[in-house]
């Protein structure tokens, strides 16, 4: 009586190819997870420096706002001294002036 066998029959060369089919596979995936962490890596590094911009950006933006209030202080400053000056000049020069009127009106009125 033969024996029979019921199901599939698997030889050895099929399981070995197999086998190196999946290692294959593998190491595919191992160069990919590679790859991957590498870009990770980098959008680490640039995190981080970007956070670091951004950073000195604003100590920037900072100093450029104060620098702007403090110009702008110094010139309404500025602008008041010469407001002041010019007054100061008017109120110097309107007694020269009205005594020189009421002289040439004396001296040419008579």
């Amino acid at each position: 009586m033969e024996k029979q066998t019921t199901g599939v029959v698997i030889t050895l060369r099929e399981i070995y190819d197999s086998v190196q089919n999946v290692g294959d596979s593998l190491k595919r995936m191992e160069e990919k997870l590679v790859h991957l962490e590498e870009k990770s890596l980098r959008a680490v590094k640039a995190d981080e420096s970007s956070r670091e911009a951004l950073n000195i950006s604003r100590e920037a933006y900072k100093l450029a706002k104060e620098s702007s209030e403090a110009i702008q202080s110094y010139e309404r400053s500025r602008n008041q001294q010469r407001q002041w000056f010019i007054r100061t000049l008017i109120a110097a020069v309107i007694p020269y002036v009205v005594s020189c009127a009421i002289g040439l009106f004396y001296m040419f009125g008579k």
